[in-house]
């Protein structure tokens, strides 16, 4: 613990002791950070910073930490930032994934809001991110909250924030949200007898009628080809998807729907899956058990709050799970090539996702926005289409990181429409004939190979925080002429970029195609550093790794 700092968090701490009193566990909890001086330290030394994802962090006692006292605090922020926005009355919509804890923090928000004369509305059970990007635009909501830490391992919560149209709030809303909630102390609680109000079941059955609907009407021309028959084996990874996934592939023919048993009820322990994130291999342990015992043909997991979804599968006898950009690719050939009359259409990627996109794009003509990293920049852009009457035009939008979209009435990633679209890519390919690794193949053939990586560098904590800058740092400003030994063309520095691309983000330009791109993330303690290429990308991996363990040594 830095000298400096001792006082200022001491005195904090005992505030906490002082106004958490009369709960025995959270005494017991802060007896034990007392204990350990890095604990203590992370656990006071800042407050969890409220940004265009609104908070997120490990759950724990104190300012930096996850619980009851800065969900509230964050919550009296919101609450008069509405007011004063919306002085005849404002009304919010409050979702839930399956975490320890997020009933309890959206009971808490909804408590706030109420307590302060706003109209406040739950979910009855924990609901996916889309169903609540949806529910906000049916019920003419000015704001709604999802508890979610999204992928993360379960020593997690967040706290996202959206606006009237649907999606996460985008650029000085945040600050200003910040500006309120400073004004608020945490322990200022709502009196625990107000009553929630919830949302009534149709919300979420007409979000299910809607996105079978839209499939219904896109995909009718290839029905005679698809094999519904497909044995698909689901897993939601014990989060919201299992009360929306199965029921859209029932409805659109799929009868052959195994649910991964173990991972079925919701759980925010994720006891078989420490980390449940269908971007990773490990999460697809208990599935691939379920598909050897089922004689499955592919595994589709979505992770707790429903917004990403991820594809697994043997293939040539190995087990193989398909990149966010392959997915992406695999279902932006797919519509290109079935639907009616996609040119002149509009799709979106981040800057982070696969240039593949583009060729694909540019042969159907498509045109094709990039963004930052975010689907709220996305949903901004399809907000931004829908007031100048054009929302139509919208085709598809995806993130490497296993987020997709093809419903043009919902603002965010999408896990159930996502789920329901890629049971119908597999069931129309095979029905032809070929598996998706084969078609991922035929793409590449056409266009040429397209390989991608992504790697997460983790740093906890105050240091790992200095860490990350300097690393920034060293290759904004010294990494010139070569990296890995591939000449560099190019190098961007999204911080010098116009608004809307303003970021801190890295992206260096390669001899044969090549791209390496690095950023802190916005929402964990870690940097991801993407790797593209026509050619093997080990030797500039390599480079980076080198560069990074030499930070970590210091």
């Amino acid at each position: 613990m830095e000298t400096r700092d001792i006082e200022k968090i001491l005195s904090e701490y005992d505030r906490w002791k002082e106004n958490t009193s009369e709960r025995h566990s959270e005494q017991l909890c802060l007896d034990s950070l007392i204990a350990d001086d890095r604990e203590l330290y992370d656990s006071f030394y800042k407050e969890i910073k409220f940004g265009t994802s609104g908070l997120r962090g490990i759950i724990g006692l104190g300012p930096n930490r996850m619980n009851r006292y800065v969900v509230n605090r964050a919550t009296r922020g919101l609450a008069d930032y509405l007011n004063k926005a919306n002085p005849a009355g404002a009304k919010v919509i409050i979702s839930y994934d399956t975490r320890n804890h997020s009933e309890e923090f959206a009971e808490i928000s909804a408590q706030v809001l109420r307590e302060m004369g706003i109209n406040a509305m739950m979910f009855r059970e924990p609901t996916p991110v889309p169903v609540l990007s949806y529910a906000i635009r049916r019920e003419k909501a000015d704001m709604g909250i999802m508890i979610t830490a999204s992928h993360n391992p379960k020593i997690y919560n967040g706290y996202k924030v959206y606006n009237s149209k649907g999606h996460q709030i985008v650029g000085d809303e945040a600050n200003e949200i910040m500006t309120h909630i400073h004004l608020w102390d945490y322990f200022d609680m709502p009196k625990e007898d107000i009553e929630s109000c919830r949302l009534p079941h149709e919300v979420s059955a007409d979000f299910i009628d809607y996105t079978v609907k839209l499939t219904d009407e896109a995909l009718s021309n290839i029905q005679k080809h698809s094999d519904k028959n497909i044995r698909i084996i689901y897993t939601p990874l014990n989060g919201t998807g299992m009360n929306f996934v199965p029921e859209v592939l029932k409805r659109r023919g799929f009868n052959n729907v195994v649910t991964v048993v173990s991972q079925e009820m919701p759980d925010g322990n994720f006891p078989t899956c420490p980390v449940p994130n269908p971007e990773k291999i490990a999460a697809y342990n208990e599935a691939f058990y379920t598909l050897d015992q089922e004689e499955g043909d592919i595994i589709i997991a979505t992770d707790p709050d429903c917004d990403r979804v991820g594809v697994a599968m043997y293939f040539d006898g190995v087990k193989r799970i398909l990149t966010g950009n392959q997915i992406g690719i695999l279902l932006f050939d797919f519509l290109c090539s079935n639907l009616e009359d996609v040119r002149g259409r509009l799709a979106m990627r981040s800057i982070v996702s696969t240039a593949l996109f583009d060729k694909i794009a540019a042969e159907h003509g498509v045109e094709v926005i990039k963004t930052l990293t975010g689907f709220k920049y996305m949903g901004k852009i399809m907000s931004d289409l829908e007031e100048q009457g054009d929302i139509d035009r919208f085709l598809f939008a995806f993130e490497e990181s296993n987020g997709f979209l093809f419903n043009n009435d919902i603002r965010d990633k999408d896990g159930v429409g996502g789920a329901l679209l890629i049971a119908e890519m597999a069931a129309y390919y095979r029905g032809i004939g070929i598996s998706l690794p084969e078609k991922l193949d035929q793409i590449y053939d056409y266009h040429g190979q397209y390989h991608d990586k992504t790697e997460n560098y983790v740093f906890q904590g105050v240091e790992g925080r200095d860490i990350m800058e300097g690393i920034m740092s060293y290759f904004r400003d010294n990494i010139k002429g070569f990296l890995g030994g591939i000449e560099i063309l190019d190098k961007i520095d999204y911080l010098n970029e116009e608004d809307d691309l303003r970021e801190d983000i890295l992206e260096f330009k390669l001899r044969d195609h090549g791209i390496f791109i690095i950023r802190p993330s916005g929402t964990e303690p870690k940097l991801k550093a993407y790797f593209f290429g026509n050619r093997d990308t080990r030797k500039i991996e390599s480079e980076v790794a080198n560069i990074i363990d030499m930070f970590r040594a210091k």
